[in-house]
């Protein structure tokens, strides 16, 4: 979908073009959704009432809560406070009646209390979405790569909950890679590579500066309805977002009032016309919902007709919820950044050639992508995988777990890398022309790929399996990333493995054998520049035929 029909989105994204507007819907399988909520809500107040006390505040306060959903005759029959809701013949119908009115619900009062009282203290609310038992999904885990990798800059988002700062800290370790934005004056502060706003409040800020923070959990309808309103400084920012980047929803339904309201002031600014390039708004979603195709009526006011209309919301609809969808994305985002660096490396390649290295990364993220599913802990062994490869390539050594599991192919977008003068002579243009050589060769069936085990420190970046046997695969974009090779004990002078030296090859390797050796018909230890082969020629069946020689495989 994004090599063909989403094509324009994908490139958009690379180019850290889209502002990433985040809801519930990404935690979902982490976090209670608002059925949930709802049923949690009916279980607590009923558990309250004094039995004996006909006019009990909690009965009361349920009562409130049941009539939002609106039953019928039958229904209402059928429900009795004496029970626990969770005993009644329709809870699971009254429970998702409630999930379109969730505001209301929580907008309900409780006869001398605060106004939060059931978000606060009946919901628990803070410490159900701060738990720091509860680990990133597979969403919070993409979106934290691609915000390492520099293409989600700004990530607005309803949610409370701290999962996306947990998967940062997961694979950028200390790095200053995310900044989160909870309270107005936090728009002062320093942008970082990526930039978080809570506009509706943080479970674990209000837990730990309950004075400032717990009303700023934004939840009840009367805060949704005047949301705009009161803050003169957070929503003039959102709406420059609206108005100045197009718009990537996931996991978020915009059934809010004040996410309308946002949207419709950006509208009223500066209008998006239709077309744009690329597309103004995508919804990650099956379907669009009546909200969403609200809100493309409201924002493309000028050029929304019924003629318009049906490739309009085409257009919008990425068909992929948030969990494929960004694991695509990010193995989009990784291919195209490699594709610069093949280009930056080889200038003078013929436009066939570099198109037969590309058409080998193509192929080599596919077959990636074959492997893997959008679970956290296949995930979490991607990224894993990638940063070991990328930690060996430029220092020779594991990562660090204090740095992260993750190390980026780049830090910028993929229109800012030209600009890197230091690029060219990183290495890492040439580790992407050997991972081109090593994709036109999978694609052409001369060898066969398996992944490097991680618990293994030995194991090489890939295994590469042709007719005449196996071997480890090692990069390395300098002498010394080489060298530590060795003397990190992560390769041995009689391993069966090859090593891809960006540039030219170093003194040889200092022999650390763990084997004893033996004669097998091929050399066990094989080292290959990519230097060397460039200067020879760029014609990439002549560039690969060598490069197949050298690996011996």
């Amino acid at each position: 979908m994004l090599d063909g029909p989403k094509r324009e989105i994908a490139d958009g994204v690379t180019n850290d073009q889209y502002v990433f507007w985040l809801g519930s819907g990404i935690s979902r399988e982490r976090m209670p959704d608002l059925r949930d909520v709802a049923k949690r809500v009916m279980i607590a107040l009923q558990s309250r009432i004094q039995q004996a006390d006909p006019n009990c505040r909690f009965r009361k306060a349920l009562n409130a809560v049941v009539v939002l959903a609106n039953p019928s005759p039958d229904e209402w029959r059928r429900i009795a406070y004496v029970q626990a809701p969770d005993s009644w013949l329709d809870f699971d119908v009254i429970a998702a009646r409630l999930v379109n009115n969730y505001a209301r619900m929580l907008n309900v009062n409780i006869d001398g209390e605060e106004p939060d009282f059931i978000l606060w203290n009946v919901l628990d609310a803070a410490h159900v979405y701060a738990d720091q038992a509860i680990e990133p999904d597979a969403e919070h885990l993409c979106l934290a790569a691609l915000a390492i990798e520099g293409v989600a800059s700004e990530m607005p988002t309803a949610n409370w909950d701290c999962l996306i700062e947990r998967a940062v800290r997961l694979l950028a370790g200390d790095r200053p890679v995310l900044r989160v934005v909870v309270a107005p004056n936090g728009v002062r502060s320093n942008r970082l590579r990526a930039n978080l706003y809570k506009f509706h409040g943080c479970a674990q800020a209000a837990l730990e500066d309950e004075a400032q923070f717990r009303e700023m959990l934004v939840a009840r309808s009367s805060q949704i309805n005047g949301w705009v309103a009161q803050n003169p400084v957070m929503a003039p920012f959102l709406i420059n977002f609206i108005v100045t980047r197009p718009t990537l929803m996931l996991g978020l339904s915009a059934q809010d009032s004040n996410i309308q309201g946002l949207f419709a002031s950006a509208q009223a600014a500066m209008p998006w016309r239709w077309p744009s390039h690329p597309p103004a708004y995508a919804f990650s979603e099956n379907a669009l919902g009546a909200d969403q195709e609200g809100l493309l009526q409201n924002v493309y006011h000028h050029d929304y007709s019924p003629a318009n209309r049906p490739s309009m919301e085409a257009e919008a609809l990425v068909q992929a919820y948030a969990k494929p969808l960004l694991l695509s994305l990010f193995l989009y985002v990784v291919t195209a950044k490699l594709k610069v660096l093949l280009t930056i490396g080889l200038p003078g390649i013929a436009d066939a050639d570099r198109n037969k290295l590309h058409e080998g990364l193509d192929c080599a993220r596919n077959l990636v992508a074959d492997g893997v599913v959008p679970s956290a802990a296949v995930v979490t062994e991607l990224f894993e995988q990638c940063g070991r490869t990328m930690s060996m390539l430029r220092d020779g050594r594991l990562p660090d777990p204090v740095k992260g599991l993750y190390a980026p192919i780049t830090a910028e977008p993929l229109h800012r890398m030209p600009a890197d003068l230091t690029l060219a002579s990183s290495g890492t243009c040439q580790f992407a022309i050997a991972s081109g050589l090593i994709g036109l060769g999978l694609a052409r069936g001369l060898w066969t790929a398996a992944k490097a085990d991680v618990a293994d420190s030995m194991s090489g970046a890939v295994v590469l399996t042709g007719r005449s046997g196996a071997a480890k695969i090692y990069f390395a974009a300098n002498a010394q990333a080489a060298i530590r090779l060795g003397t990190n004990g992560l390769i041995a002078a009689n391993d069966d493995a090859v090593i891809v030296h960006s540039h030219e090859n170093p003194p040889p390797l200092p022999r650390y054998p763990r084997r004893a050796p033996g004669r097998t018909g091929l050399a066990r230890f094989r080292e290959v520049s990519i230097e060397d082969l460039v200067a020879g020629g760029t014609e990439v069946e002549d560039l690969l035929a060598r490069f197949r020689s050298k690996v011996a495989l």
